[in-house]
């Protein structure tokens, strides 16, 4: 099984919030007997390493049992960068772009991560931190990716189906917002020629969507999404079987907008099933 965990559910793990001590060692034993793979994003790191809300030594224990858990060899890409990727994917060869960081940003990761580590916390490296940084906008620009879509939803939802639900009416809507994402990723016409609506096969794709147009006027839609947190839900789309998060608003989510072969479960569940 590979599973995808929020920052949230790292945290919890940390601070034995919904589980014990007993339960991390089994998760352990599940992850060394290569029965669990537990994906990491880029997005965590940031988090956790901008946050700042220990100490030094605070933060490299968290950092520790979080890479004790999850590689950071495969670190996922921003999620602004994960859709338009995708998008670009999908217009070249039909199907989703490899998610995971490469090159020299992954290399600036891994040694900024030793360096932090060597320092007990003391020591962020400029390169390193130039990175988490970039990663943080990005975060603030995928929200705004979503918002826009919200807002062309919003637009056109008087000429869209009264009562449609909730998965018939992202078909509708997304069609418009597809377009201009593919714009934006310079695709346009490679996407059309393969189909807009094709797009919405690709899950960080529908995921997106689905955050971004819950709240909407379909007679099943899930209340408005926190958009600020959306990329974590998306990374687990590009990269899991299984998303493990304690929010309910995910769980709501994804229980009305249903991803093949993605499955959500909080920290207690999920724990439960290994």
């Amino acid at each position: 099984m590979i599973a995808y965990f929020d920052t949230e559910t790292f945290d919890h793990i940390y601070k034995k919030v919904g589980c014990s001590s007993a339960d991390v060692a089994n998760l352990r034993k599940a992850i060394y007997g290569r029965q669990l793979s537990i994906r990491l994003s880029i997005h965590t790191l940031e988090e956790i390493l901008l946050g700042r809300k220990a100490s030094p030594q605070a933060l490299t224990a968290q950092i520790k049992l979080t890479l004790s858990l999850a590689s950071s060899r495969t670190l996922v890409k921003p999620s602004v960068q994960l859709v338009l990727d995708d998008i670009r994917g999908y217009a070249a060869e039909g199907e989703s772009a490899r998610p995971f960081l490469a090159g020299e940003t992954q290399n600036t990761v891994a040694e900024g991560i030793a360096g932090l580590i060597e320092s007990d916390g003391e020591e962020l490296e400029e390169d390193f931190l130039a990175v988490l940084q970039q990663v943080r906008q990005e975060r603030h620009r995928f929200a705004a990716v979503l918002e826009y879509a919200r807002q062309a939803a919003g637009a056109s939802s008087k000429s869209g189906p009264a009562q449609a639900a909730f998965e018939q009416y992202l078909d509708a809507a997304a069609l418009p917002v597809l377009e201009a994402w593919a714009e934006l990723a310079g695709v346009q016409a490679g996407c059309r020629e393969r189909g807009l609506d094709g797009l919405l096969r690709i899950r960080t794709l529908r995921v997106s969507l689905g955050a971004a147009f819950a709240g909407s006027r379909a007679q099943d839609a899930p209340g408005p999404a926190d958009l600020t947190v959306v990329h974590h839900a998306v990374a687990a789309a590009a990269v899991a079987q299984l998303y493990v998060s304690d929010s309910a608003a995910n769980r709501d989510l994804f229980a009305r907008l249903p991803v093949a072969g993605l499955d959500v479960a909080t920290l207690p569940e999920f724990l439960q099933r290994i």
